[in-house]
């Protein structure tokens, strides 16, 4: 109730009279009056408080509303961006055993491009079958291998049929091991689910038949390889060339003829030989040795960017039985493959190349054993170190995403030919690696600053 304002009585006032007069019958209309006035009051205010409480529950009711839209949205509505987090890592040993050696029906086979360049991309992974061995070489005698040779991978989030939302960037910006690039650096929106499965799948295969012909050649299995044609470039319809050529020579007018017995051999050719040169190239075709005029090429985007180049797509091959296979499936990217190679090196050679220990890394793999740049190299660090790896070889290219990053207690080391990373492993199983190529050194011998000691910082 409102309430009402008293005044003391004064002298010839009755008590109780509101209004001094001292009659009693005016004083109970004075009263009366008064609880009217006050009832009423009361209700207009009364509904005045219900006004305001309602207000007060459909701002409440709206708030919620709005909130329980921006979770939903949040939940659901896919971002155009990339997630990029640790992925599984496979021992290319696990399952590996001795045998006697048995007859291969084919041979790991690469394929390089036009230009002279192998096949290379960025990494990507799902998950793997559950073969008993990743790794299985036939056609010569293999020797059981202990410790472990880690390939690595990235987990990607925001490719078709993986969808990225802003709860998962939120949890991603909240985490050190995560990276969030935009889609189209990884996979175009352009390309579906499909098309991106079926290019980490073409890339994962080249990776392997390449680690095949590197791993050969760098154990003195296979001595020479074979360069087979399997596309001839448009500008070069008429030089005679078909699919299936064997090259066996080039002869530049005027030149002295070279016996091409391997693709390095083939490349550092062509990076001597001007745009424009005729040469002759030697071919076996059906068996029999056969030759094509042809005039050479630019050279086009890749590696190579002086000299000239054939203008065909080459299959590359060792010349030799020995043939791997590998038990991964739903696994694609090319960044295997120098762990692919250094495990079939140590199983067709006697002893224990890891010397037990747990050993990873990353990498792409060329026919000639070059290790070659690759992505996610932060995440693969951190998914090798869950693993229980101690060491990791990294690509001498990817130094400087690597130097700060380094998982605690993991020492990481830098390789750029397959050669370098047999060293690098054999002396870790040693317990040798003062000696050993960090990224630190790689990074100092770049800017021209005074190198840290080899070995130094390597361990976080």
């Amino acid at each position: 109730m409102s309430p009402v304002t008293q005044h003391s009585p004064s002298p010839d006032q009755q008590p109780g009279d509101a209004t001094g007069s001292g009659d009693p019958a005016e004083g109970a209309a004075a009263d009366s009056a008064s609880a009217d006035s006050a009832s009423a009051d009361g209700a207009v205010t009364g509904r005045g408080s219900l006004r305001r409480h309602r207000r007060r529950q459909l701002t409440a009711l709206g708030a919620g509303v709005a909130v329980a839209s921006l979770a939903v949205a949040g939940a659901t509505v896919p971002i155009n961006k990339v997630i990029e987090a640790p992925g599984p890592t496979w021992n290319v040993l696990e399952g590996s055993t001795s045998s006697g050696g048995t007859s291969a029906s084919s041979t790991g086979t690469a394929s390089s491009s036009a230009s002279g360049t192998a096949s290379s991309g960025s990494s990507a992974s799902a998950s793997a079958s559950d073969s008993s061995a990743i790794l299985s070489v036939t056609g010569t005698r293999t020797y059981a291998a202990d410790g472990a040779l880690r390939m690595t991978t990235v987990s990607v989030m925001g490719c078709p049929g993986y969808k990225v939302t802003a709860f998962d960037l939120i949890g991603a910006w909240l985490h050190s091991d995560r990276r969030v690039l935009d889609r189209d650096a990884v996979c175009p929106s352009s390309m579906t689910a499909e098309q991106v499965d079926a290019v980490n799948q073409a890339e994962m295969t080249s990776s392997q038949d390449s680690a095949v012909v590197a791993a050969l050649m760098e154990t003195g299995l296979a001595k020479s390889m074979v360069l087979t044609i399997a596309q001839v470039a448009d500008g070069q319809k008429d030089s005679g060339l078909k699919t299936g050529d064997v090259i066996t020579s080039v002869t530049p007018d005027g030149g002295a003829t070279t016996t091409i017995t391997t693709y390095a051999q083939l490349h550092d050719l062509m990076q001597t030989i001007s745009e424009g040169t005729k040469v002759t190239v030697g071919v076996t075709r059906d068996g029999k040795a056969t030759s094509a005029a042809l005039t050479t090429l630019a050279p086009s985007s890749g590696e190579q960017t002086s000299g000239s180049m054939l203008g065909v797509a080459l299959s590359v091959r060792a010349d030799s039985d020995v043939d791997a296979t590998f038990g991964l499936s739903d696994v694609g990217g090319p960044s295997a493959g120098t762990m692919f190679a250094l495990g079939i090196i140590d199983e067709v050679t006697p002893g224990d190349l890891t010397g037990g220990k747990d050993i990873a890394g990353t990498g792409t793999i060329s026919v000639s054993g070059e290790v070659g740049a690759i992505g996610g190299i932060q995440q693969k660090m951190a998914g090798a170190r869950a693993s229980g790896s101690d060491y990791f070889l990294s690509p001498a290219s990817n130094c400087d995403e690597v130097v700060g990053h380094e998982p605690d207690g993991m020492s990481v080391y830098a390789v750029s030919t397959l050669h370098e990373a047999v060293e690098t492993v054999e002396a870790i199983a040693d317990g040798k690696t003062s000696g050993l190529q960090t990224c630190e050194a790689v990074q100092a011998e770049a800017s021209g600053t005074a190198s840290p000691s080899a070995g130094a910082s390597a361990t976080r």
